[in-house]
């Protein structure tokens, strides 16, 4: 029993929390290749990272997102939710994150299917460079992974970022949170300014 809640403590405090694991978001472009060679990470944390990728049918539902000129950053940013939903649909299946639920669970003693912010943050950025090195992104550049929350003031988070172009590169506006934690595998992410969640922002307090 005592080691049994000494492994659900661990648990509820590295979720999503200052983990080794977040300096992978620093550096998550160093094994990607091509579409259908990329790297996941799953299991909070990143504890489990799997190879995977797309094949030609599946990358071309990607690219068909973006089909329709778009004509502003705004528009841009609709079809990046839905492309990046439309990875985790693809991806799901392969990796088996299909049953990912809506955000992290403070104690779960089976975390191989699922993703906490850490997890989420990495995949949406290796989507998002993904894209951007396709050209298929041309109003937007690829962020720094962002972080909120200390444990003291809020529950530490962590997101995918986008800035606009020709926006400064400051955290002000053009600066754009993608975050994908607060949902289950499959669903639009969440795409809003940085400024507003790093206030703590979630959609359940639009």
């Amino acid at each position: 029993m005592r080691n049994l809640f000494i492994c659900m403590l661990a648990m509820m405090v590295t979720a999503c929390g200052a983990s080794p694991a977040t300096r992978l978001l620093q550096h998550h472009h160093t094994d990607l290749i091509i579409v259908q060679d990329f790297g996941i990470c799953k299991g909070y944390g990143c504890r489990y990272y799997l190879k995977t990728g797309l094949n030609r049918e599946e990358w071309q539902r990607i690219v068909a997102v973006f089909a329709v000129p778009l004509e502003n950053a705004a528009e841009e940013r609709a079809a990046i939710k839905k492309a990046i939903a439309l990875f985790e649909q693809i991806v799901g299946p392969k990796t088996g994150t299909g049953e990912d639920a809506a955000g992290a669970q403070l104690i779960n003693l089976s975390t191989r299917g699922q993703m906490d912010c850490i997890d989420e943050a990495f995949n949406s950025s290796t989507y998002l460079y993904l894209l951007r090195r396709a050209g298929l992104i041309r109003y937007h550049r690829l962020g720094q992974p962002l972080r909120r929350g200390s444990y003291l003031d809020r529950w530490p988070h962590n997101t995918a970022t986008l800035h606009e172009l020709g926006t400064k590169a400051d955290g002000g506006r053009g600066h754009y949170v993608v975050d994908s934690w607060f949902h289950a595998n499959g669903v639009e992410p969440e795409i809003v300014p940085a400024a507003q969640w790093s206030r703590g922002w979630s959609p359940q307090k639009k």
